[in-house]
């Protein structure tokens, strides 16, 4: 690793040099655990590079894919000093360069997406982008009005309007819904803020990619390359 800041990267984000630009400016990109904003800040071997909290992997570097069928009672994240987190789940040879695209809270489970292919992530998170359906169950049932609030929208706290853009309802506690945003806790706050409580939740599919219904929780397997392409279509 070594060169200017914006240059490495646009490269490993799979971005224009101008964009890598903004979320430097932007406070987004952090070396070695320290927020930078000079674009020409100078690289050398061994530093860490991170946007919005997620580490990067180098340009041209072997790149690799996986789903995991995420288990409650982990932490979305590669490393925490007091809790257990997903990459706990995978032998160590995995571990460099990982990363989490795209988070599901601690008491949440279902499909989690992994990879060392830092441009893949950031166009997996791109809001407006990814359709991910999730299943909830809920404390009170559901009605036509709270349905009908979370399809033309509700408003969350200090974060604006939130819609879902399907929600299917599956038994009196039970729906399926479908959002193309990742807020922080969305789909928890969204049936809050109509009047519900949600003590279950599961991610069945990500961008088209759906859990594998042979995983059991705390497994994983690499993605098939027609699965990796949906990100991009």
């Amino acid at each position: 690793m070594s060169g200017r800041l914006d240059k490495w990267l646009s490269q490993s984000l799979g971005v224009s040099r101008s964009t890598a630009r903004v979320l430097i400016r932007g406070g987004r990109v952090a070396v070695d655990g320290r927020p930078v904003h000079q674009a020409d800040t100078r690289l050398e071997p061994g530093m860490q590079v991170s946007c919005d909290d997620q580490p990067l992997t180098p340009p041209q570097s072997r790149s690799g894919y996986w789903m995991m069928h995420k288990p409650l009672g982990y932490l979305s994240a590669t490393y925490d000093d007091h809790q257990p987190t997903v990459i706990d789940l995978l032998p160590a040879s995995m571990h460099a360069g990982i990363q989490v695209a795209g988070r599901l809270d601690k008491d949440s489970s279902g499909l989690l997406l992994l990879t060392t292919d830092g441009a893949w992530s950031h166009r997996l998170r791109r809001p407006g982008h990814h359709r991910k359906v999730y299943r909830l169950w809920l404390a009170e049932p559901v009605d036509a009005a709270m349905q009908q609030a979370w399809l033309r929208g509700v408003e969350l706290r200090s974060d604006g309007c939130a819609r879902a853009l399907a929600v299917e309802v599956l038994g009196p506690c039970e729906v399926r819904m479908t959002i193309d945003e990742g807020r922080y806790h969305q789909v928890r706050r969204m049936c809050a803020a109509a009047g519900n409580h949600v003590l279950a939740l599961h991610r069945e599919e990500v961008a088209g990619i759906v859990l594998d219904a042979e995983l059991q929780p705390g497994q994983w397997r690499a993605l098939r390359a027609e699965e990796i392409a949906r990100v991009d279509a």
